[in-house]
């Protein structure tokens, strides 16, 4: 329990940060709807006049963001690279700093497992993510509802909400194996940056060549349709089970890698 404690009260100050960031990504993203709501510019005309390549890189392709569901499934692009990075950083960063704190001295001397160090830092994780998912359903339904004359989207929002948080354990669980694998908290977050990066890439180049579709699968951002979730409000079933059970796979891993290093003091 202490450990648990001591995990959250380090990691307040940036939750607190990363839920500022993006509650203001929802407000801005829903303040621009409004502007071209209040123009007599045809947005619709003006987006699809765009080259497929940067509606592809926004989000925007395929999306009539004319509506209100249809600009707010473009927020879920951004929502799963603001929520990826924060998972990823996360978990590699809390699982490295014990070499990098010089607590390894504290695991060896005491009378405490491995597994009851590293076990207390992913629960610290989940709830971390629960929070920052928390704070993004309650910014998206009071924003949503603000300019959309009460109705808050709760249920599609819900949905979308939950899409994320199969998105962010499997994040966490990528950050904390780099973590744990990792002989410093710098190389365990430049390998958590670039697998996101790479990740990424792999769907934007899946959706832009028909060739490369392939790639899509192997990116965790082309798990869910924001289309879907948004305006259908549907969740597949077999994307969240590939994820939880990649998530179940490397948080073993993560234990396991932890348990049997060799720790600097």
């Amino acid at each position: 329990m202490n450990v648990l404690l001591k995990e959250l009260k380090l990691n307040l100050k940036s939750l607190i940060i990363w839920c500022l960031a993006q509650c203001f990504i929802i407000f801005a993203g829903m303040m621009k709807y409004q502007g071209f709501a209040d123009s007599e510019v045809d947005v619709s005309a003006l987006f699809d006049s765009l080259p497929k390549e940067v509606l592809t890189v926004l989000g925007m392709e395929s999306v009539n963001i004319a509506t209100i569901p249809g600009f707010y499934s473009v927020f879920f692009l951004y929502f799963m690279l603001l929520a990826a990075v924060h998972a990823i950083m996360y978990g590699a960063i809390a699982v490295s700093r014990e070499e990098r704190d010089h607590c390894a001295d504290f695991i060896y001397t005491r009378p405490r497992r491995r597994f009851q160090i590293i076990t207390p830092k992913l629960i610290g994780g989940v709830i971390n993510l629960i929070v920052f998912n928390a704070v993004t359903f309650v910014a998206s339904v009071g924003f949503i509802a603000y300019y959309n004359d009460g109705n808050g989207m709760i249920s599609e929002v819900s949905v979308t909400m939950l899409a994320l948080f199969f998105l962010q354990l499997f994040f966490l669980a990528i950050g904390s194996f780099f973590g744990a694998i990792s002989p410093s908290t710098k190389i365990a977050t430049s390998l958590s940056t670039g697998f996101v990066m790479l990740t990424f890439l792999f769907s934007v180049i899946a959706d832009l060549v028909d060739a490369a579709d392939f790639l899509g699968t192997l990116s965790p951002f082309n798990a869910f349709n924001a289309q879907d979730l948004v305006i259908n409000g549907q969740l597949e079933g077999l994307p969240a089970l590939i994820l939880l059970a990649a998530t179940l796979v490397f948080s073993g891993l993560c234990i396991l890698s932890f348990h049997f290093r060799n720790l600097k003091t």
